[in-house]
């Protein structure tokens, strides 16, 4: 079934999640999430999910500088910087409370080949930021600020009764973290509204693109997928 091509709007963010309502509905049936809730997720699928996310983020930090670099209004360069800063306030948080008590040491983490979802994911969003648009890049990396605060907010309404679940569920559910996205929601729909056809339809494919990465993600850690050839010392899974 043919489509209407993507107009210039301003209220973009509506029309990206619109498109990928499937996705949307494929992120909240996964089992890793369905398990978090319950606390029934084995640990060893929640450390290779950490350790993943504390190797894409880094990633995710050098993605938002880059957005700062594109900018041309101080307040959206200021905001790209703090985006940036933060995310290095998220991992010290998250991984000086949760990876000591699953057996992960950062430094070593770091140390390892990210797993082929994480690699795809970060080389995906690196390529938007080095040759698109800064309108590009929003829409490629409003899928994580969107699904994380969406997941947390639901996982939020019944906490898992596991203490290391419930507080990762708390740092994505709060206040400070929904401000953050709203403001890269808020940019999106901005550039959108200024936008050309052609722009837009990209902005729409690279926002689709990180959302079937978003599921890839938990799904590779659910599997603890791992690459299946060639794998050496540093390939060693948390």
């Amino acid at each position: 079934m043919n489509r209407q091509p993507f107009e210039p709007t301003a209220a973009f963010r509506h029309t990206l999640r619109d498109e990928s309502a499937d996705i949307w509905q494929a992120i909240f049936a996964l089992p890793f999430l369905q398990e978090l809730s319950t606390s029934r997720l084995p640990l060893d699928r929640f450390a290779f999910f950490i350790a993943q996310d504390l190797l894409y983020l880094d990633e995710f930090a050098r993605v938002l500088a880059m957005g700062a670099a594109r900018s041309t209004e101080p307040r959206t360069q200021e905001m790209f910087l703090r985006h940036a800063q933060n995310v290095s306030f998220v991992e010290q948080a998250l991984h000086s409370t949760i990876a000591p008590q699953i057996g992960l040491d950062p430094d070593v983490v770091r140390q390892q080949e990210p797993a082929p979802v994480t690699t795809a994911y970060t080389d995906h969003l690196l390529r938007v930021a080095h040759s698109g648009h800064l309108a590009e890049l929003v829409a490629a990396i409003l899928p994580c600020y969107e699904v994380y605060r969406r997941v947390g907010e639901h996982l939020a309404s019944a906490p898992p009764q596991h203490p290391l679940y419930a507080t990762w569920v708390a740092s994505y559910a709060s206040p400070e973290f929904g401000r953050a996205v709203e403001e890269q929601l808020e940019l999106a729909d901005r550039l959108a509204t200024h936008a050309d056809v052609a722009t837009c339809e990209r902005m729409a494919t690279y926002y689709r693109r990180s959302i079937r990465y978003e599921w890839m993600f938990w799904q590779q850690a659910y599997d603890r997928l791992a690459w299946p050839v060639g794998r050496t010392a540093r390939d060693k899974e948390p």
